[in-house]
């Protein structure tokens, strides 16, 4: 009986210490993470004519959603979005990888998809852990509303024009990064009117259920993004969170949803 007693006061004082050591991880991952995300707003106080916001419903501090917007030069931003399909300090490792390997000697030399493959090849060596993640990335040029794009196996950008939502990229073939290395990947233009949004998303939007197992869609974001109309970005993405939250009923996400939108204004906004 002592043993026993003793076996089992060891095996709970073992179980302890791991959810300690895995408190401590998580809390790590969830610093890093906040550490790379932008926070401050306006993000580009010198530019009136970029409106660029992005935000996470967040289910786990340690989740794989990433989000950046940074300058390039007096006329180019890059803005980039990520999923990692895991969760923890090792997903929260890798995306400090891909963020580095992004912006190591960024240049607008760089053709945007050479970049992304050359990305793509350095997450690929010695991944150990398979991780591997989705990522859309673009170079905005603000004084010509020019996007130069790769989607990297990511969901499919929105853009609104006139009050209208359209898919981008419907002919774009795209992998996600971390696979298989010495994989192509094709850029693409996207041209942004005075007036015209941008919107990015994670799957853990369109994924979200309600209690009846219903996915909240495609469909239903597009609704929810053109009943913006000219709100601005920060605006339009508390809407969307708003009608997401409402889809599946109080909240009650399975994963963690990110939103990042960018909208050009035009002479009325700048006001």
């Amino acid at each position: 009986m002592t043993n026993t007693t003793k076996e089992l006061q060891d095996e709970i004082n073992r179980l302890k210490d791991e959810n300690e050591k895995l408190k401590r991880e998580l809390s790590m991952a969830a610093k890093l993470k906040y550490h790379l995300i932008p926070n401050l707003y306006p993000a580009f106080p010198d530019v009136p004519e970029v409106d660029i916001f992005a935000d996470t419903i967040e289910v786990s501090q340690s989740g794989g959603d990433f989000h950046d917007f940074f300058r390039i030069d007096a006329d180019h931003i890059g803005i980039v979005i990520a999923d990692i399909f895991e969760g923890g300090i090792a997903a929260a490792l890798y995306m400090v990888a891909f963020k580095i390997y992004l912006t190591t000697r960024l240049s607008l030399d760089d053709e945007v998809g050479e970049k992304i493959s050359a990305v793509n090849d350095y997450l690929c060596w010695k991944n150990e852990d398979n991780l591997c993640l989705s990522a859309w990335y673009g170079i905005y040029e603000i004084s010509t509303g020019t996007l130069r794009a790769v989607n990297a196996g990511h969901e499919q950008t929105l853009v609104m024009k006139g009050g209208r939502a359209a898919g981008c990229e419907s002919e774009v073939v795209s992998y996600l990064l971390g696979v298989i290395d010495n994989v192509p990947y094709e850029s693409y233009e996207i041209k942004l009117e005075p007036g015209d949004k941008l919107l990015l998303y994670t799957d853990g939007v369109i994924n979200a259920k309600d209690f009846g197992g219903r996915k909240y869609g495609l469909k239903n974001l597009k609704i929810a993004f053109e009943e913006t109309g000219m709100a601005g970005a920060e605006k339009t993405i508390a809407h969307l969170e708003e009608s997401l939250k409402s889809h599946v009923e109080n909240g009650a996400l399975k994963e963690d949803a990110s939103f990042l939108c960018l909208v050009r204004k035009e002479g009325e906004q700048l006001k």
